[in-house]
């Protein structure tokens, strides 16, 4: 019967032991949910800045210029094939 009381008196001191660690950890969790709710609101306040009404990403004026670039890259070839193409056809006949 004595063992039984000082097992049963060791899980008390173990649950009261316990109790504050959990309650920290009740506490963290809920200071996480509240950042990562704040850190999505910040997201979802930016999204009518990337993507227009219509659902169609917008350009930023590095993508744009970049595109361009590279459009005038491909029309840069386009044009050296044609004239490539051109020469060969007139050397055929």
């Amino acid at each position: 019967m004595a063992t039984e009381t000082k097992s049963s008196f060791s899980m008390e001191k173990v649950v009261d032991m316990l109790f504050p660690v959990l309650l920290a950890a009740v506490g963290w969790l809920l200071s996480e949910i509240t950042s990562f709710q704040n850190r999505l609101i910040a997201i979802e306040s930016k999204i009518p800045i990337l993507i227009t009404e219509d659902g169609v990403p917008t350009d930023s004026p590095i993508s744009a210029a970049r595109r361009q670039d590279m459009k005038d890259d491909i029309m840069e070839d386009i044009h050296d094939l044609q004239v490539r193409v051109k020469l060969m056809e007139e050397r055929g006949k």
